[in-house]
């Protein structure tokens, strides 16, 4: 794909969010909080599709040898650049593919996140599952990177992720556990 046809691309999405915008406007011009919300979470659904279709095009053409494949390298460490597979450890090759894949649905999940604030959907048990669906994210992702570069002795590995996911896993607790008040207040008036 050249840049004349990127650049056309982009026009066209941008010609498309123009439009969907402009019909977002209440009856005084105004546009409320929630349409706000709404397109805001249009934009970034659109960017993350983009960013999925992106990423797999790259991996494909890591593996296949596409065009495009030689601006292409995986860091494992600093001193552990690959640019093909070939170089790579087997082992370290299929934890890479493993969280690769972890990174797609991570990718997938934040997608139907702002799916469902786009549809104006905030504080319901889906939105907590998603959340607490990162923090586990986290946590694995630390442990694979834990695995890759065990592997190597010259890295040193920080917690901040495990410690990251467990504090978004806490902060999803909170979450449903005050949907559940809500729901029982609302219940009981």
């Amino acid at each position: 794909m050249n840049a004349t046809e990127m650049i056309l691309i982009l026009a066209i999405i941008v010609i498309y969010l123009t439009y969907r915008f402009k019909a977002c406007k209440d009856a005084a011009g105004n546009v409320s909080r929630l349409n706000r919300i709404t397109r805001v979470s249009f934009v970034f659904r659109l960017l993350i599709y983009l960013g999925l279709v992106f990423q797999f095009y790259l991996m494909l053409a890591y593996y296949f040898g596409w065009p495009g494949h030689d601006h292409f390298k995986i860091v494992i460490a600093p001193h552990h650049i690959y640019t093909s597979p070939n170089e790579m450890p087997p082992e370290i090759q299929a934890l890479w593919l493993v969280q690769t894949g972890l990174a797609f649905w991570a990718m997938i999940m934040l997608s139907c996140l702002f799916h469902l604030y786009e549809r104006g959907i905030f504080f319901a048990s889906k939105n907590v599952n998603c959340i607490r669906f990162f923090g586990y994210y986290l946590m694995i992702n630390w442990v694979i990177n834990d695995q890759m570069q065990s592997k190597f002795q010259d890295m040193a590995l920080s917690t901040g992720q495990l410690f990251g996911g467990f504090l978004i896993i806490f902060i999803a607790w909170i979450m449903d556990e005050g949907r559940k008040i809500q729901e029982e207040q609302e219940l009981t008036v």
